[in-house]
Order: C-alpha cells, then structure tokens, then sequence
C-alpha cells in the first residue's frame, strides 16, 4: 500500500483485493454466528444474556478480541433474529446483582468476585455461585425483549 501512489490504477487494484478480504471475513464471521445461534436454539427453549454494555468493553483489556468476534452483533442481531425466527423466547437480563441474588428468597448479599460459592445468610441455601444465578434471572429481572 505504501509502494503505490495514491489514485492509480495498481492502488486502486489493491483497494479492491483488501476489501475483498475484510468481506470475506465479515461472512464468515457471520456464518459462525448463525452456526452458533441454531445450536443455542436447539438446545434450549428460553435464552436469557446479560444486557451487556459493548461500547465500555470495547475500551477494556480485552478491546481488541472483543471487536474481532462480533460478539456485540451477534447477541444484539443475530441470536435474537434466529430465535424470532425458530419461534424460541429471547430476553436481556439486567447484569446487576444476578450472582448476589438468592434463587429461594431472593435476599441479595453482596459477595467477592473471589467467592465461587453462594451461601445466603437469609434462608441458608448454598450452592455454586454461577449455578446459583442461572435460575435468578427467569422470573424477576426480565428485561423482557422478544427476539426479532
């Protein structure tokens, strides 16, 4: 790119092969995403994902990995899309206090981001504290969006 002048015939070419290949990566992103979106969607009827804010991750640690997979696209077009159309409920769930709710009495206990277990100090429910939070979301923190 930098050996060809800029608005020659050879730039121009060159323009062309890159653009090529940016578009072939962006459908076979694309593909994947789908790929993947059918599986989720045969494996479950409800699909819940945090409503995640894409725009501060894509200024965090992980900025560069973030936006080469697509992912924001892929939860907020995509899987939506796939479970409107395959007739599957899709709903954001807000991502405050889901890990520090109790799934039995939904007492909210602050924990550590080091704490793997929950162990509610209202009702004495314990158990694995990603396991603990899957359930939370279903019936009190739906942010209600059908997809599509």
């Amino acid at each position: 790119m930098k050996y060809k002048n800029k608005g020659s015939s050879n730039w121009s070419k060159l323009q062309n092969r890159i653009a090529r290949l940016h578009e072939k990566i962006t459908n076979t992103r694309r593909d994947w995403h789908f790929k993947v979106a059918h599986q989720l969607c045969d494996l479950a009827d409800n699909i819940f994902v945090e409503d995640i804010n894409f725009k501060s991750w894509s200024k965090g640690i992980v900025r560069k990995q973030s936006l080469d997979s697509g992912i924001g696209q892929f939860i907020n077009e995509i899987l939506p899309y796939v479970c409107w159309k395959r007739g599957k409920y899709y709903a954001k769930v807000d991502k405050n206090y889901t890990s520090q709710e109790c799934p039995l009495c939904g007492h909210i206990q602050k924990k550590k981001l080091s704490d793997r277990e929950h162990n509610c100090s209202n009702c004495g429910y314990q158990l694995n504290r990603d396991v603990a939070a899957a359930p939370t979301p279903i019936p009190s923190r739906e942010g209600s969006k059908r997809g599509g």
